[in-house]
Order: C-alpha cells, then sequence, then structure tokens
C-alpha cells in the first residue's frame, strides 16, 4: 500500500492557497503569452577557465551555509504547529533573494531544492544539516509543491505544480540516500503521483514552453523515482510516455529548443525526453541527440540591462538550463562526438561561477544585477546542473579518466590539472571587470603571447583547445575534461 500524507498535514495543506508564498514566480500574465525565440550555441571558445574538483566542492559547501542564512524564522503563531495553516507559519521554507522585494517570497521550489543541496553537501563535505532539513520538510507539509497550482492561480494541476514536484521527488531520493531516513517518502511518493497523473495533460499541439518544460522536468524526476525504488517501477513506463509527448512537440518546431519562456529554455524539453523517454527506448538516444543537439542554446546575453531591470532579470536561470541541456548532449553523445557540447556548457558553468559571491558561493540572476541580491533558486540550478558536474564520480561503464589512469577517476583536480595555474580571483574581491573579457566573462583569454589569463571566476585556469594544436600536457587535461562533461551516470550517492 502506498505511504500517504498525514491527517494533519492533508489539513493544513487545504488551506494551501491562504497562503501569501510563491515559489520561483509563478509567470506573469505577459510571461504566459511570450515565447522568445534564441539562437543555436556558437562553437564553444577555444580557451576557456575550468573549474577543479576542489574549487566546485568548496563553492557547494558555501552553497550550503549560504542556504542556512537564507531559511525562513517567521512564524505567527509558533504554539500551533504546522496545524496552523501556512499562512500562519512559513519557518523553515527558503527565501526567494536575499535583498530586494524578493526577500518577501519564501518559495516551496526553492526548500525542496535546499534538501538536495543540504544532502549532496553532507556527502561530499560531512556538514550535516539535519535540523534545517528537518524545518524544510515542516513548511513543506504545509506548503506542498503539488499544490503550488493554487499560488498560480489555475483552476487545478498545472505547470507550477508539476514543476515543483519535478524537484520534489529529487529533494526525498537526495535525503534518503544520503540518511537512509525514509519518514518523508509519502511526500515525494506523493510529488511522483502528482507527475504521473498530471503530466501528460500539459503537451499538446499548441503548448508552450511554459507548459511543455515543467512537464519534461517532471517526467525526468519521476524516471527517476521508478528507477530508484522498485515498488514504483511502473512509473519509468509512465515518465516515457510524458516523453514521447514532450519529444513530439519539440520536434514540431526545432527551433523550440532555443527559446526561453518564463524561467526555462528550450533546453529543459531536450533534458526531459533524454531522461525519460530515451530511458525507455535506449536505441534512439544517439540518433536524436545527434540531430537535435545542435539546435540547442548556449550562453544567453548579459552584457547589458533588461525591462524591468530588477531582480526578475533570470537570464542566469536560462543560462543554467541550457548548461543543463548541453551537459546530457555531451554525455549521450560521448567524449568525441560531444566534445562541443561539453565545452559549451563547461563555458556556461565558468561564467556562472564568475559572478558568485567569494564568501557564499551564490549568484544573482544575470551579472546585471547586484552582488547582494543573490537568489536561491537559481544559485541551486548552479549547485545541481553545473557544479556537481566537476565532483561526479564515474561508474565502471565509464571511458577514461581525468587524470590518465593515476588517482581517483572521477576528479578534476587530479594532480596535473592545476599545474602551473593561478586561481582568480572571486568576484567580490575586486572589481568586475578585472580583465579584457566583457561583463563578468570567466573565459580564458589568449594574450599576444598565447598566454592564458584568468578571469574573475575563481576557477583555476588551464589552456585547452576546441581544435588545433595544445601542449600535450593540457590536451590530455582537455581530453579529461571531455570524458567528464559526457558523463551522467549518476551515482545515488551524490543525485537524484
Amino acid at each position: 500500500m502506498k505511504p500517504s500524507l498525514p491527517v494533519a498535514a492533508a489539513a493544513a495543506a487545504a488551506v494551501f492557497v491562504a497562503s501569501t508564498s510563491r515559489a520561483t514566480p509563478p509567470a506573469t500574465a505577459a510571461e504566459r503569452a511570450t515565447e522568445i525565440p534564441g539562437v543555436p550555441a556558437p562553437p564553444p571558445p577555444r580557451f576557456r577557465a575550468l573549474l577543479t574538483v576542489g574549487q566546485a566542492t568548496d563553492q557547494m559547501k558555501k552553497i550550503a551555509a549560504w542556504d542556512v542564512t537564507m531559511q525562513s524564522t517567521a512564524c505567527a503563531e509558533p504554539d500551533a504547529g504546522i496545524d496552523a495553516g501556512p499562512a500562519a507559519c512559513e519557518s523553515g521554507g527558503i527565501i526567494e533573494v536575499e535583498s530586494g522585494p524578493g526577500n518577501a517570497i519564501i518559495a516551496s521550489d526553492n526548500t525542496q531544492e535546499t534538501i538536495g543541496i543540504w544532502s549532496v553537501n553532507e556527502k561530499l563535505n560531512g556538514v550535516a544539516n539535519r535540523a534545517n532539513i528537518a524545518a524544510a520538510f515542516r513548511f513543506l507539509s504545509t506548503h506542498p509543491g503539488y499544490l503550488a497550482w493554487q499560488i498560480a492561480g489555475d483552476p487545478g494541476p498545472d505547470y507550477y505544480s508539476v514543476y515543483n514536484c519535478g524537484w520534489g521527488v529529487r529533494a526525498v531520493m537526495l535525503y534518503e540516500a544520503t540518511t537512509g531516513d525514509t519518514s518523508q517518502h509519502a511526500y515525494g511518493e506523493t510529488c511522483a503521483q502528482h507527475i504521473a497523473t498530471n503530466a501528460s495533460a500539459l503537451v499538446t499541439s499548441t503548448s508552450s514552453l511554459l507548459d511543455v518544460g515543467p512537464a519534461a522536468w517532471g517526467a525526468s524526476g519521476l524516471w527517476l523515482w521508478g528507477d530508484t525504488y522498485a515498488a514504483d517501477a511502473a512509473m519509468k513506463a509512465t515518465a516515457g510516455s510524458i516523453g514521447a509527448l514532450v519529444k513530439a512537440w519539440v520536434e514540431a518546431i526545432p527551433a523550440r529548443f532555443a527559446e526561453q519562456q518564463w524561467a526555462m529554455t528550450g533546453a529543459v524539453p531536450f533534458y526531459g525526453v533524454v531522461e525519460s523517454y530515451m530511458k525507455e527506448h535506449p536505441t534512439e538516444l544517439v540518433p536524436w541527440v545527434t540531430e537535435y543537439a545542435p539546435k540547442l542554446g548556449g550562453w544567453v546575453d548579459e552584457s547589458t540591462p533588461v525591462t524591468p531591470d530588477d531582480w526578475t532579470d533570470w537570464r542566469n536561470a536560462w543560462n543554467a538550463w541550457n548548461m543543463h541541456g548541453q551537459f546530457a548532449a555531451a554525455a549521450a553523445l560521448g567524449p568525441t562526438a560531444g566534445s562541443a557540447n561539453g565545452q559549451t556548457a563547461d563555458d556556461i558553468l565558468t561564467k556562472l561561477v564568475a559572478q558568485a559571491g567569494s564568501t557564499t558561493g551564490a549568484i544573482p540572476g544575470s551579472e546585471q544585477r547586484p552582488d547582494t541580491e543573490a537568489e536561491s533558486w537559481i544559485t541551486a540550478y548552479l549547485f545541481h546542473f553545473g557544479l556537481l558536474e566537476v565532483v561526479e564520480e564515474p561508474t565502471s561503464g565509464d571511458a577514461g579518466v581525468v587524470d590518465g589512469g593515476a588517482g581517483e577517476a572521477g576528479t578534476r583536480d587530479s594532480g596535473t590539472r592545476d599545474a602551473g595555474a593561478k586561481d582568480a580571483a572571486t568576484k567580490d574581491s575586486g572589481p568586475k571587470d578585472a580583465t579584457a573579457t566583457s561583463g563578468r566573462d570567466a573565459a580564458t583569454v589568449a594574450d599576444a603571447g598565447g598566454a592564458a589569463r584568468a578571469g574573475s571566476s575563481g576557477c583555476s585556469v588551464a589552456r585547452t583547445g576546441g581544435g588545433g594544436t595544445v601542449p600535450a600536457g593540457e590536451g590530455a587535461l582537455l581530453a579529461g575534461a571531455i570524458v567528464l562533461a559526457a558523463r551522467r551516470r549518476r551515482p545515488r550517492t551524490l543525485r537524484a
């Protein structure tokens, strides 16, 4: 028999609509009506900065600590417990933005993402945030992701609740993988059922990315859930059927792979197809990715302000999704055919890391936004979609190792990677435009003498090539980086 929510939590959830909290803000009327055309990613840069495992792990530790400061303690009726309802107590939820108007938002999706961050960080850095996680799950008992449609103003389950549940299943899987504690399993089960029941209806021939992206994200999470728990193995086929609808939608107009709407890009349907439909039809994977990966977007320019010029400038979210899709393409195609995708993803990663606070590891909505306006959900994208790529260990099926066979096979800082390279300053330690690159672009720049100098990313710099000749040692590093970027066989201990 499948577990169900506790009675008290269910009663509290029934008044969820009364809450003033909002997760990654629902789409406005204008956003619902606007799909922004994008362009496929250009060829990746020849020279770029690369993170080491140590640097990525350290930044993940900083983000996990920063998220503690973003956890709400607001509770109008502290003695009432969860029965007080969501309007009365928002303690344990994760705040949207560290300053400004967005600071008033306490969000379900942020909270689920952060449970995953704390769980992964405990595995990587040995820092347990069990009390924070317990408080976060208490918040979710009255502000569950599967009721987020009420906040979006829709009459029933919608893109917003399915998107939230895509994070909800991942939060529970990562928490259980770290702790072995199954006391929150019912929440994940309810999210999985919500996706299975409602995602397909979001995908029709007339749907926009606003609906199809969350359906794809939910399908990928649903497949993982079914693959993780034998009792729910049938959900993998359900996820595959949702992925089939997404596949047909995006193939109908391939330009959709690069477009943007709300907080998503066309990389989300791409990723969702790869991680749901293609899991059930693996022989179709390489031909499909070979055909459509070149249509994925790359770095979305952030060099000029947008209107409105405020915290809802979410171009870093678009860039993070494009990075996620490019990493997935690299994994599917392998270290040779997928090299350009891996390099493009690495380039986006370094540009995002360039915007991170030196003490917090967190990033704002775009490089146009102030350093004090870091956003928890976009920082979570950086953590889950980018930094985790750097530290993942390979499985036995992975071809090649970063360090050419010595040391740990899954690391990027395997001895030779940092030889002769110096850490660049982080964005908080000096002017934003300290190099010849525009904005906070962290890509490595080749000077007239052929040497590489770092941007402001805080990454070590390795000179790598996308063609042509590079020194033998650095060429080996490039090959290792491509192999690492191509891997997506995820260990259960670090990723859901």
